[in-house]
């Protein structure tokens, strides 16, 4: 004879399932109260904490020294972007930013245009068609006129000047509009 009730039955695996999230919940409920009490000793003021003694100090610099320079010179922008022809060579012009100003703050919108950059080691050597390509002294990839290498949506062999020193030429493709990557070491 078999046992029949009238009652649903609760599995076992759901019982375990049912312990084990109120277990959780205990678990996650006691680190919240008690985290204001273990972080205030491990970092005691007066040194009273769990570790003993101050772990870390945080000393203030002299305000007077300038970490950055973040001065900027005038320019003419009125030649920039000019989408101008390939010439007989890069014309050479003065720095608004060096190569380090420019990997810090990641764009650069200057003249009309948001310049970005890419490194040269994510498309090393031969990858694109560029004749004498080479890393200038600034470090910049550029072609054997001293062109910067650009990417863009323009068309290719369409020169820019550019608020790193140098014209640059579109040889690769990856922005659209007014965004040009400039590729770098």
């Amino acid at each position: 004879m078999s046992h029949v009730s009238a009652r649903h039955g609760v599995s076992r695996w759901s019982r375990f399932l049912g312990a084990g999230a109120a277990a959780t919940v205990v678990v996650l409920l006691g680190s919240a109260a008690l985290a204001p009490y273990s972080i205030s000793m491990a970092f005691a003021a007066d040194g009273s904490g769990a570790f003993g003694q101050r772990q870390q100090r945080l000393d203030a610099a002299d305000a007077s020294v300038a970490v950055l320079d973040t001065s900027v010179e005038a320019a003419d922008t009125s030649a920039a972007g000019s989408g101008k022809s390939a010439g007989a060579g890069g014309a050479r012009s003065a720095a608004l930013y060096t190569l380090e100003q420019f990997m810090f703050t990641g764009a650069v919108n200057w003249g009309g245009y948001k310049f970005t950059f890419y490194s040269e080691q994510v498309l090393p050597g031969p990858g694109l068609a560029i004749p004498g390509r080479h890393v200038n002294d600034d470090g910049y990839v550029s072609d054997a006129d001293g062109y910067i290498v650009l990417a863009g949506s323009h068309p290719k062999g369409t020169v820019f000047d550019t608020p790193f020193g140098y014209q640059g030429k579109i040889y690769d493709r990856g922005t659209f509009g007014n965004h040009l990557d400039v590729y770098i070491r």
